[in-house]
């Protein structure tokens, strides 16, 4: 899974050319929990836009904010284990690290009255967290926003069809034939979910982890390794993927939502994001408190003003991603929801959260094999 998270490393990188990291800035520890500033000193590992959220959340709470930029969920989840759980109060991983923290003894219970915008969030982001973030009665983690994977296509080229992976792996399906201009991700996990699902397997991602039966990887390789004979070949995430679709060297790709979103935003509006029926890969961020911190109920209220609806429509706006708080749509104008604020529920029904594998070594051989064949 630490490639799937590593990728979306380059997707916040482009944030810093956008303009999106704003005049707080961002700062090193403080060395210690509590004290200094104005009231309890907070101190946040996170990604890099939250620190846009430093004076507004300063003001809201008597409390000082100190953010830490951190380029992965995983070395967020290393360094807690590692002993840095008593140096920040806050962490803001992806969904599947949250239970690894769970499970190492990390991380401190929500305190659900103190969080009170968690009960605006979508509906379907309380049911994931209650499936991964919930153990004996009490939950470990707030959804904050989100994101999903699909397939993007030219739409000036290629004809609108019924969303489906079958686009992917059937190169006459959209009604054109696109041989030759297929792209896929590389990374052994988004790919060969994607081919999962084109084969029907979607009850094997409805558990707390990915269940492909060996015969089901083998059907994955097999269809993949069939699926070169029309693919242009794999792609790493967001800044190659862009450049690589704007210079028109595929026609439809394997893609997340943000790359599609960055392309919009900066002008190019012919990409269309495809949200196929068989399901859709979607990674959401989600704070959690420190077992060791000495400030709990604050850092609480500070994971809260994440979520509330005018303080989550800024983060959407500097990260392109649309907060699991609804009520953040208010605060945005139509253009910006239509990009990163308004989202249909049944939309997200449709949407399987990041997890681990069973048996990752078989993915990642099957993967070898593809990518040599």
């Amino acid at each position: 899974m630490a490639k799937t998270d590593s990728d979306r490393v380059s997707r916040r990188g482009y944030l810093k050319t956008a303009g999106a990291v704003g005049g707080a800035g961002l700062t090193g520890l403080a060395g210690c929990l509590g004290g200094g500033g104005s009231g309890t000193t907070i101190n946040i590992l996170t990604w890099e836009e939250y620190s846009q959220l430093k004076e507004e959340i300063e003001s809201n709470l008597d409390v000082t904010v100190e953010f830490t930029k951190s380029t992965s969920s995983s070395k967020m989840f290393s360094s807690w284990q590692a002993g840095k759980d008593s140096q920040y109060d806050i962490a803001v991983p992806n969904n599947n690290y949250v239970p690894k923290m769970m499970d190492a003894g990390l991380v401190a219970p929500v305190p659900e009255d103190t969080v009170s915008n968690y009960s605006s969030l979508y509906g379907q982001f309380k049911q994931f967290a209650d499936q991964q973030f919930t153990s004996g009665g009490s939950m470990y983690g707030v959804p904050i926003r989100f994101g999903w994977y699909g397939y993007s296509y030219n739409s000036d080229t290629v004809p609108d069809h019924e969303e489906s992976y079958k686009a992917l792996f059937e190169p006459e399906y959209t009604g054109k034939d696109l041989s030759g201009s297929l792209i896929m991700y590389d990374n052994h996990f988004k790919a060969m979910s994607a081919a999962a699902l084109y084969l029907g397997y979607r009850d094997s991602f409805s558990g707390s982890k990915v269940t492909l039966s060996q015969s089901q990887i083998d059907d994955v390789k097999q269809t993949m390794i069939e699926q070169k004979d029309v693919l242009q070949g794999y792609i790493a995430a967001d800044p190659s993927y862009i450049k690589s679709f704007k210079q028109g060297n595929f026609a439809l790709g394997q893609s997340g939502r943000n790359e599609i979103v960055e392309m919009w935003t900066n002008g190019t509006d012919w990409p269309k994001m495809a949200t196929p029926k068989e399901g859709s890969l979607a990674w959401f961020e989600s704070a959690v408190v420190s077992k060791k911190s000495e400030n709990k109920d604050t850092a609480w209220q500070v994971v809260n003003e994440f979520i509330a609806p005018k303080l989550g429509a800024k983060l959407a706006k500097a990260g392109f991603s649309p907060s699991c708080n609804p009520k953040t749509q208010q605060h945005l104008t139509s253009e910006q929801n239509d990009m990163y604020g308004a989202i249909k529920p049944s939309r997200l029904e449709a949407m399987i959260p990041f997890k681990a594998v069973e048996n990752e070594d078989a993915w990642l051989s099957a993967w070898e094999e593809i990518k040599s064949a």
